[in-house]
């Protein structure tokens, strides 16, 4: 017996170890080099790592190990300092001058019209829609186009509005082919410049063109010197990604109005957020996620008003 406690002790010794590093990895990832798009995916799902916090904490208990416990309290703590305001609903006052609501309607849809109805039966002012396929954009049309008669479609991706529209523009964002756009919509709050895109897809090993596209969006909002805008769709990175964070440099991402993460996929358990408004110049009156309606990812909707 007395021969196994060293080898216990180095054991505990080590998970204190691994425990401290989850709170380092939360702390410092963007330190971490990306190769293959793989710090890409785990920050996607840096929130998760509070499970395993969790679950040293258990293990230090069943052991009652200092050690453990030592590297699962710290942990613990940055994931609080990181987490906790990010989960908190975030109240807001002032009148609301226009929402928005922008889902990915997902090109599998077996019956995109439902989806599209689902959306405009909340009455927003402005509905952008992204992975949109020949059948989905034509039940979105027959749906929209009587209460929403300005719009403007550019491949997968489009914006319907029941305020005006100009000076409508197609973009690639550094790809070969057009998933983006920009419109000025004619708002209570003044003229609005709205970008709506669909980033590029994440997986392992492809994640070049979606980093392209987010850093010319980045570029492209920096450059732009409108009063007002918002960059609203399906950007295929979480917050806590540093292809998105990067976009926060020149607008601000408002937190949501609910408590929780706001995750919008995949719609039947979340575990990202992927679908994302960001702004500029506007105040956000409130920033919710809502329920599911048919698709793989969840709407979100947004109230905008004057930033006064």
């Amino acid at each position: 017996m007395p021969a196994r406690r060293p080898t216990r002790m180095v054991s505990d010794a080590v998970l204190g170890v691994v425990a401290l590093a989850v709170g380092a990895l939360l702390l410092w990832h963007g330190a971490i080099s990306d190769r293959g798009g793989v710090m890409g995916l785990i920050e996607s799902v840096l929130p998760w790592f509070g499970i395993l916090i969790v679950l040293f904490a258990i293990v230090a208990a069943t052991r009652r190990s200092a050690f453990i416990a030592i590297g699962a309290l710290v942990s613990a703590i940055v994931w609080a300092a990181l987490y906790v305001p990010v989960i908190t609903p975030h109240r807001s006052t002032g009148n609301t001058d226009f929402t928005v609501i922008s889902e990915n309607v997902d090109a599998d849809n077996t019956n995109p019209a439902n989806t599209v109805e689902s959306i405009a039966a909340r009455h927003p002012q402005v509905i952008a829609l992204q992975e949109l396929t020949a059948d989905s954009a034509a039940a979105a049309s027959k749906t929209l186009d009587a209460a929403y008669p300005h719009h403007y479609v550019v491949g997968t991706v489009g914006v319907w509005s029941s305020l005006p529209l100009s000076n409508a523009h197609s973009l690639t964002l550094g790809l070969g082919w057009k998933r983006a756009l920009s419109v000025d919509v004619q708002t209570d709050a003044g003229p609005v410049r709205v970008y709506a895109l669909h980033a590029a897809s994440l997986r392992p090993g492809e994640f070049a063109q979606r980093d392209e596209m987010l850093s010319t969006l980045a570029a492209t909002l920096r450059r732009d010197d409108s009063s007002r805008l918002i960059a609203v769709g399906d950007f295929n990175a979480a917050s806590t990604d540093r292809a998105f964070r990067q976009l926060l440099d020149t607008v601000n991402e408002p937190g949501t109005s609910q408590w929780g993460f706001g995750f919008t996929w995949p719609a039947r358990f979340p575990v990202a957020r992927v679908d994302h408004v960001v702004e500029r110049g506007l105040h956000v009156v409130s920033n919710v996620v809502l329920p599911p309606n048919g698709s793989d990812h969840r709407p979100i909707q947004v109230g905008l008003g004057r930033d006064d």
